[in-house]
């Protein structure tokens, strides 16, 4: 066996290591192109004349309740989310060393749309609060905002958590996309209209990156290592945000 097939053994054998808790599940395996360029349906024209890199990326995601050390008096709280909300150092992560929060269920899927949250996320009636962080991935491939607001009304009434929190969304560095999308424009008009939406339920709404957005819309030079996500480090302040938006919320 050559070395290259070698190094390509022990790669799938280390991206497909899973891990299992009790009641949630975190798994990260290997696949061919970006967790955020899966078609909505057929493939769609690719920019002409523009070449975009096609990386192998984890699929993660994460399911249920975090078994976290939290207080009697903790708020039970639920998440629908996106990488932003699965990825190992996501804000969801960083605060499981929260004791006075505690994730009671949910549903986050690196990659996936706001309909896919969907079809995934099931009832978490004890939550408190339902953090929605959908968006992303339907602004990177083109899905009519219309369509996310609506699906973001169908997760929020299938969880049927006793109140809302809406997320914004995050800067991008990208300004297109497979589908022809312009990324960085498309997240400022999908915050806008879920700011909008919030308001017009009676839900709440943090933006939670705004120590990361630069004027334009896209990352902070530093807080980004792909455009895409935020860095671990400035997913901290990120958690912060998200942990006093959740508290204010369950109030």
């Amino acid at each position: 066996m050559s070395r290259t097939r070698r190094l390509v053994l022990v790669a799938s054998i280390v991206s497909a290591a899973c891990l299992v808790t009790a009641g949630v599940l975190v798994t990260t395996t290997p696949r061919t192109a970006s967790a955020e360029d899966r078609p909505v349906a057929a493939v769609a024209e690719r920019r002409a004349g523009t070449a975009l890199p096609d990386p192998r990326t984890p699929d993660q995601f994460v399911t249920g309740a975090l078994d976290t050390p939290a207080l009697p008096g903790a708020v039970p709280f639920a998440y629908a989310g996106d990488s932003i909300t699965a990825r190992p150092d996501s804000w969801l992560h960083q605060l499981e060393t929260d004791d006075e929060l505690h994730a009671v269920g949910g549903y986050a899927h690196s990659g996936y749309r706001a309909d896919q949250v969907l079809q995934q996320i099931g009832p978490v009636p004890s939550a408190r609060v339902l953090v929605v962080e959908v968006g992303t991935n339907d602004v990177n491939q083109a899905v009519p905002t219309a369509t996310t607001i609506a699906n973001v009304g169908a997760i929020v009434r299938k969880v049927g958590a006793q109140r809302v929190l809406v997320v914004a969304g995050p800067p991008s560095d990208w300004t297109h996309s497979r589908w022809g999308a312009d990324r960085r424009t498309g997240q400022i008009v999908l915050t806008d209209a879920l700011r909008t939406d919030a308001a017009e339920h009676g839900w709440a709404f943090v933006d939670p990156f705004t120590a990361l957005r630069a004027a334009d819309g896209a990352y902070k030079p530093g807080t980004s290592p792909d455009g895409i996500h935020p860095t671990a480090e400035a997913n901290q302040g990120v958690a912060r945000a998200m942990a006093a938006a959740i508290t204010r919320t369950a109030a």
